[in-house]
């Protein structure tokens, strides 16, 4: 009886330690990378991450790092200085093991201004789209944005809200020429047509915003006469472009 006992406790005491470790590793520095995550091994680290563990944040030697990569699922490692600029992290031990592919979500939106499509992209990261396609429109303001910021700014946003996957980002294309398998559900500002609500499948789905100076009459004639959008109502607001994808990924 004393020995299951003393079994019981010391099974309790591992538990708590383990949930104490984990506990402490949800608090650790978070990563992405494009490099293989081999399990009981190392990986490098770009210069920028470097830096930021080792200057930014001012981390030591030995100091936890959580890293994924969107494939082999998310691993801790301990940081390892490699230089006076070089850093990597050794020891890596699976903690989460890969989810399976989410549903895919695609956002179709023309550029905006850089801080305000700055948030759109972070807030779509966290909502969970799995594909950010840009738009070029009739009233596009910005043809040509920094589109190394945009990927840093998913990046940033996929390391933060815990997302075990990374988003596409593809190139540009003009509004005719989207070509979509999925269903685009297409907000349509001052138009008859029924208030966006997605069925909620497994299906792919999509979502086109238009520009911050609307579409064009061109445009609407042309969304009208294609079968795979599906033109929809935001409510009786005109909501900015980076508002409306918002709304229309949380739907979702």
């Amino acid at each position: 009886m004393a020995g299951s006992l003393n079994a019981c406790i010391t099974m309790a005491c591992v538990y708590n330690l383990s949930m104490s470790a984990e506990s402490d590793f949800s608090k650790s520095p978070r990563l992405y990378t494009i490099e293989p995550l081999p399990d009981g091994g190392s990986v490098m680290l770009s210069a920028e991450q470097a830096h930021y563990l080792l200057v930014v944040m001012r981390k030591g030697e030995g100091t936890p790092i959580r890293i994924f990569n969107g494939i082999d699922g998310e691993f801790v490692g301990r940081l390892q200085k490699d230089g006076k600029k070089s850093a990597s992290l050794g020891q890596l031990e699976k903690i989460k093991d890969q989810p399976a592919q989410s549903r895919p979500v695609h956002l179709y939106f023309a550029p905006i201004k850089k801080d305000r499509m700055a948030m759109m992209i972070e807030k779509a990261v966290e909502l969970g789209v799995t594909d950010l396609h840009p738009v070029l429109t009739d009233h596009t303001d910005k043809t040509h944005p920094n589109w190394a910021k945009t990927q840093a700014h998913m990046i940033e946003a996929a390391e933060q809200c815990e997302r075990m996957d990374m988003p596409t980002l593809h190139k540009s294309i003009h509004l005719m020429q989207i070509d979509s398998e999925a269903l685009v559900h297409a907000a349509i500002e001052r138009a008859e047509a029924p208030i966006f609500s997605p069925a909620h499948t497994s299906d792919p789905v999509a979502v086109l915003i238009g520009p911050e100076g609307g579409w064009s009459n061109g445009e609407i004639e042309w969304l009208n006469a294609q079968s795979f959008i599906h033109p929809v109502s935001l409510g009786p607001r005109i909501l900015r472009a980076e508002t409306a994808a918002i709304f229309m990924l949380s739907r979702i």
